[in-house]
């Protein structure tokens, strides 16, 4: 993600040197001795700010841009701030606009990081793409009545970036525009958005959001990462979008499909969907119970949810998509998939603390090597007379050991449970991590490998 992010941001730098050979038209010292570099608009009638050359680090301190420059014995008004007008500037600390300036082009203050506050004039409608990427001391920000779009990555990376105020004139927020402001632990989402884009609020600080009955469209992975959010709500009167029985989720009403949840989501029991990255980088997530309404578990869905240790797919479910419960460290120490499984993605379960899969599927089908960790120390459990099966079966295969249901794993002080599980658990259950469960009986939990009584046992 960041690797295209980059790429894209090198591209814009690179259209705006290709486009301006000399950077610069004139510069004119401002009232205050500064050298400012101007631009000519397309028919010379007013100038825009801009930097002075490739190097874009053109200006420090204190920076006043007049509402007019003289040159050439001509006036002519300061009407836009250009692309890449103060990129990279991190020695300035601040910028007076003047209230003649309607536009602030792509990147315009991207990097400024010693820049902590602006304050734009009412005039400015127009405000680019990577506006203030990276402005990392940017603590809050005002967006004029007028501006109707909140561009994509706007505020990337403003991690000191507290308040934020939309006005009513805004209809859209775009991709990641407030990716990675872990300090902004509120926002007030007008009436007047209709719009947010993938990733918007991802890697955020917020701690709740309410998604106005205005809002339409809803990208994916809107608030992936936001590990410190609690409640989200959206409004009765929303005809796309619900959060229904106060699940603190983002449910697509017509599809059913919850499409952004948090570490307090609880799955309403008609959802039949869990969209893409749903869930992912929530590393506050602990549990989660998936209802037996669920067909479907998208790609990334619960990405590296580092605290997720233990989770059952119904058998409702058929198809886990790609990454789903993929965790770079931490993760799932124990899954059981239901028997509907058809379809296993790339690395879906690729957790490397991953010790017990309970398959109820009894007809194996090829899955990719790297579903699972690939070489996992796992035990894999089977239904009764599938070993071989599973044991002939690309990317099964792979693991170790294979065993079904029900019998020992060759680990000492083992004990079986009768038919009808009926082991004294007058003491607290565990699992082979020394967990405590909140279950009060085996038949509470799916099948694998707990610790009951001091003693393990195979369910």
């Amino acid at each position: 993600m960041k690797t295209n992010k980059l790429i894209f941001l090198f591209s814009i730098l690179f259209s705006m040197l290709a486009t301006n050979a000399s950077a610069y038209d004139f510069a004119v010292k401002n009232a205050d001795g500064v050298m400012i570099y101007y631009d000519y608009n397309k028919d010379k009638s007013e100038v825009g700010v801009t930097h002075k050359d490739e190097d874009y680090n053109s200006y420090s301190g204190s920076v006043v841009i007049p509402k007019e420059v003289t040159y050439n014995n001509k006036t002519l008004k300061v009407a836009f701030i250009g692309g890449g007008a103060f990129y990279s500037c991190s020695s300035l600390t601040s910028v007076t606009i003047p209230n003649t300036v309607r536009s602030i082009g792509r990147s315009a203050f991207g990097g400024c990081s010693g820049l902590t506050s602006l304050d734009i004039p009412n005039s400015v409608t127009i405000i680019g793409e990577y506006v203030f990427d990276n402005c990392s001391s940017l603590t809050s920000i005002t967006i004029p009545n007028g501006v109707t779009s909140i561009k994509n990555f706007a505020f990337w990376g403003c991690k000191s970036l507290k308040s934020v105020t939309i006005p009513n004139s805004v209809t859209s927020i775009g991709y990641c525009a407030f990716y990675s402001c872990n300090s902004l632990t509120s926002i007030t989402i007008p009436n007047s958005v209709t719009s947010i884009g993938d990733k918007a609020f991802q890697f955020s600080g917020l701690t709740s959001i309410t998604i106005p009955n205005s809002v339409t469209s809803i990208g994916e992975a809107l608030l992936s990462g936001s590990t410190a959010l609690t409640s989200i709500v959206v409004e009765k009167n929303n005809p796309i979008y619900d959060s229904r029985n106060n699940c603190n989720a983002i449910i697509e009403t017509k599809s059913n499909k919850l499409i952004s949840g948090c570490k307090n989501t609880v799955i309403p029991n008609d959802v039949t969907s869990i969209g893409d990255d749903a869930f992912g980088f929530c590393s506050s997530l602990t549990s989660i119970t998936i209802p037996n309404s669920v067909k479907s578990i998208g790609v990334s869905a619960f990405f590296n949810c580092t605290k997720l240790t233990s989770v059952t797919i119904p058998n409702s479910v058929t198809s886990i998509g790609d990454k789903a419960f993929q965790c770079t460290s931490g993760g799932l120490t124990s899954v059981t998939i239901g028997n509907s499984v058809t379809s296993i993605g790339y690395r879906t379960f690729n957790c490397l603390n991953l010790k017990t899969v309970t398959s109820k599927i009894t007809k194996p089908f090829a899955i990719k090597d790297n579903a699972f960790v690939e070489y996992s120390d796992a035990t894999l459990y089977v239904p009764k007379g599938t070993v071989a099966k599973y044991k002939a079966t690309d990317g099964w295969k792979k693991f170790k050991k294979i065993v079904e249901e029900g019998t020992t794993t060759g680990i000492d002080d083992i004990e079986a449970i009768d038919t009808d599980n009926k082991l004294d658990t007058s003491n607290a259950i565990y699992d082979i991590n020394g967990k405590h469960l909140p279950a009060t009986s085996l038949d509470e939990l799916p099948s694998g490998l707990y610790i009951v009584n001091g003693k393990k046992v195979v369910k």
